[in-house]
Parts: structure tokens; C-alpha cells; sequence
């Protein structure tokens, strides 16, 4: 999947949130946004995802303009760094809560292959409140972008890679 952003920039009132830019990430490779506080580096994930709309510009996927596209239709993944878990669910649930949602089967083996994968299968019968950041960092990762197996993922990752847990 390749996302082209085209000339995007975005204004609220008469502040310039972020300046015209194209970018255009290779597909399997990662790419980092870098840049001072308010830089747009929000701004521009959030216009990736499509939770805003830029104010110029357009968002392709594939070449299709899906500028404006509701952002339940896009397979796109954006976790923040400070992400949610829903705090009453113990982890394994928190993980297939999208599993159920979608009606997918053999959810709890899906469940435990991701956990592997995060290093998190020992954590699956605890709560969010009983994890180090790091470890709940991982699970809103599994929730939101590895079990729904979208074409993007966004991760806000800036502070909580910096972490051993």
C-alpha cells in the first residue's frame, strides 16, 4: 500500500498549523517524524489517518484520492503515545475486543499469538492498571494495530520506546 500525501497543509482561523508538504513513505519501511513541539507532527498523522481534513492538499492511497474519506472506511491504525486501554478489561480482552467486534474467529488463539509477538503473553489475565507503560504501550499496539492487520499503522511512539518494560 503506498500513501502519498500531495501538497497537504492545514489552518485553523488564521494559524498555519502545518506548512505545504508532500511526502510520500515507502511502503515496508519505516519513517519517522522528527520535529520541535508544534511542528505538525500531529497534525500531519492526524490528516494521515484521516481525522482531519487538510486545508490544501490531498491524501492518496493507491493512487485514489481519499481525502475526506470517513476515517471507519480507511484500514488505518494510529495509536497515540498516550494510548487507551480500556481499564475494566483485563488484557487478553482489551487485545480482542476489535476480534469480537468483527465477529473473527478463533479469537483467543489470535489473542495469544500477538502477545507473543509483543512479549506480553505473561500479562493476558492482568489489568492495564497492573502494567508498566512500556507494557501498555504494547497492548494498545496489539489492539489497534496489529490485530486489525491495517494497511497503515500511524504509532505515536516518541517517548515509549525509550522504555525496557
Amino acid at each position: 500500500m503506498q500513501l502519498l500525501l500531495d501538497d497537504v497543509s492545514k489552518k485553523v482561523g488564521a494559524e498555519t498549523w502545518l506548512y505545504d508538504m508532500t511526502l510520500a513513505p515507502r511502503t515496508g519501511e519505516v519513517t519517522v517524524l522528527l520535529g520541535a513541539t508544534q511542528a505538525g507532527k500531529t497534525s500531519l498523522m492526524r490528516i494521515m489517518a484521516g481525522l482531519d481534513i487538510p486545508s490544501s492538499g490531498r491524501v492518496c492511497v493507491d493512487r485514489a484520492n481519499v481525502t475526506g474519506m470517513p476515517v471507519r472506511e480507511r484500514n488505518v491504525a494510529m495509536v497515540y503515545q498516550q494510548f487507551i486501554n480500556y481499564p475494566s478489561l483485563r488484557v487478553a480482552d482489551n487485545i480482542a475486543s476489535p476480534l469480537k467486534l468483527r465477529g473473527e474467529k478463533n479469537v483467543d488463539q489470535r489473542v495469544r499469538e500477538i502477545a507473543q509477538r509483543l512479549h506480553i503473553e505473561m500479562f493476558l489475565d492482568r489489568y492495564p492498571a497492573e502494567l508498566s507503560g512500556g507494557q501498555q504501550q504494547r497492548v494498545a499496539l496489539a489492539r489497534a494495530g496489529i490485530v486489525t492487520k491495517p494497511s497503515i499503522s500511524l504509532p505515536k511512539l516518541a517517548e515509549c520506546l525509550q522504555s525496557n518494560s
